[in-house]
């Protein structure tokens, strides 16, 4: 993603991605949203999982970071 946002600020044509991505650029102008009418919303990424009593440490941790970071976003 570095390397299309320096590309598109340098002036070396179109990019794409989440708006999440570019909204400093964006936001200060050194970027334009094209086609903004055709861009869908992104609510952002969802997490399923089966809800165990045994789960992995790991998948435990997964949970909780997600859970920390949607709750600091104000998310949840």
């Amino acid at each position: 993603m570095l390397l299309m946002i320096r590309t598109a600020l340098a002036g070396g044509g179109i990019t794409i991605g989440m708006e999440e991505t570019f909204l400093p650029w964006l936001e200060s102008g050194e970027l334009v949203s094209l086609l903004q009418k055709y861009l869908q919303p992104f609510p952002g990424f969802y997490l399923y999982f089966p809800n165990r009593r045994n789960q992995p440490p790991k998948l435990r941790a997964l949970i909780a970071h997600v859970r920390a970071y949607r709750e600091a976003m104000g998310i949840l």
